[in-house]
């Protein structure tokens, strides 16, 4: 190779910018003077600037489209898809720019019965992630396994003899639309033997999984997340206290049981918490909600051994480490509290739970079915000494693999 290699990392949303900046950083590490260039989407796009200025979103790639036109369809679909986590002109661009991808592949009514059917996740921008590619020459392309810009990527660096490279966060059931689309990618990362097998299982071919773990993973083994989970506690007064750690999110608006709608579930989970924090003096409680939707949840009056989390303040890992128990619907929080030897209780009765997978029949918590049983469960597993998911386990190392194999995959 004539010059330095580049290497091209597409990816959205906070949890899987964690996985890509460590890997970023270890690959640049390995090979110095690699050229890494990442493309980030949505809610993803200002945690990675924050980490990478130069970071790149759609708005950086206008020049490639019809940009009047790109910015028309934006503004016309942004109503009711904007986020205050998104820059108002990158989420114009990118639903502009996808919308021209569908009418390019679909055509007019096409695009507009597909988008009507399916709104953003029917979007697959392979024309523009060609002209990318075009404009940026990568090497490798790495992606995290989200159904829509990062899979157009990784299928257009198929189509051109490019190492493409996936990392799936979690346990790759069939809900994963990665597990079942074609073309497979050349190479995956996964983060446990279990997962491997579900894939080649799925077609994708055993030589093309490796168990690297999960980069997003690593900090729970960091004795710096160690040391800042200690001044947490010691900041908070709860010395010779023991923690809950409840991340919630929101639940569908028609839920089946309206009482459990939208934010309704997340309150009266919190409600329930701090009813156990008033009778259990050797308790405290951490309420920490989604990153994108803390501002749903209405503030509960401050109370004694109870600490509300800012998302934007305070990073997931120490707030674990800091934990003995933790309480989700079907987080990442979940399956990273349970690696880190944390006692996990799942609320089974949740939709998001109902219509997606349970973390209980994945092994990693202790399934709650009814809400009136929650403080039973919790006293229950606060009995029980530490024990990590058996399955899952995280060393600390797992960008340092991915980072290894992308870096295999420019000189094969």
């Amino acid at each position: 190779m004539s010059r330095a290699p580049r290497v091209l990392f597409v990816s959205y949303g906070g949890g899987h910018i964690s996985m890509v900046l460590p890997v970023i950083r270890e690959l640049e590490a390995l090979l110095p003077g690699v050229q890494c260039t990442l493309l980030a989407l949505t809610t993803g796009h200002l945690k990675a600037q924050a980490a990478r200025p130069d970071t790149l979103g759609y708005r950086n790639f206008l020049h490639l489209v019809d940009a009047d036109a790109a910015r028309a369809w934006g503004e016309r679909l942004s109503e009711g898809n904007t986020s205050p986590d998104v820059p108002r002109d990158e989420t114009i661009a990118y639903l502009g720019i996808n919308y021209l991808d569908l009418i390019a592949q679909h055509g007019e009514t096409g695009a507009a019965d597909l988008y009507g059917e399916q709104g953003r996740y029917g979007f697959r921008p392979l024309h523009f992630m060609r002209a990318v590619m075009d404009a940026l020459q990568p090497d490798a392309v790495v992606a995290t396994n989200s159904p829509r810009s990062e899979r157009a990527a990784l299928d257009v660096a198929g189509e051109r003899g490019l190492p493409n490279i996936g990392m799936v966060d979690m346990f790759g059931l069939d809900s994963d639309t990665y597990v079942l689309h074609q073309p497979k990618p050349a190479l995956t990362c996964v983060i446990s033997e279990g997962v491997r097998q579900r894939l080649i299982a799925h077609g994708f071919p055993a030589e093309g999984v490796a168990v690297t773990g999960n980069p997003a993973f690593d900090g729970l083994s960091s004795r710096v997340n160690a040391e800042k989970a200690q001044t947490f506690i010691e900041c908070q007064g709860w010395q010779g206290l023991t923690p809950i750690l409840w991340t919630g999110h929101l639940e569908p608006t028609d839920a089946s049981d309206p009482m459990f709608a939208g934010p309704r579930l997340g309150l009266k989970v919190e409600q329930a918490l701090r009813d156990l924090i008033r009778v259990r003096n050797d308790l405290a409680l951490i309420v920490r909600y989604h990153p994108n939707e803390w501002h749903h949840f209405q503030r509960i009056p401050e109370q004694p051994r109870v600490h509300f989390s800012k998302p934007s303040e305070e990073p997931i890992h120490p707030l674990i480490l800091a934990s003995r128990a933790v309480v989700v619907q079907n987080s990442t929080v979940g399956l990273e509290s349970a690696i880190a030897g944390r006692s996990v209780v799942s609320l089974e009765f949740a939709d998001t739970v109902k219509n997606s997978f349970s973390m209980a029949k994945m092994g990693v918590s202790v399934p709650c079915h009814q809400l009136p049983d929650l403080l039973s469960i919790l006293n229950q597993v606060l009995s029980w000494p530490e024990a990590h998911a058996k399955e899952y386990v995280s060393d600390g190392r797992a960008a340092f693999r991915v980072a290894n194999l992308v870096l295999n995959s420019l000189f094969d």
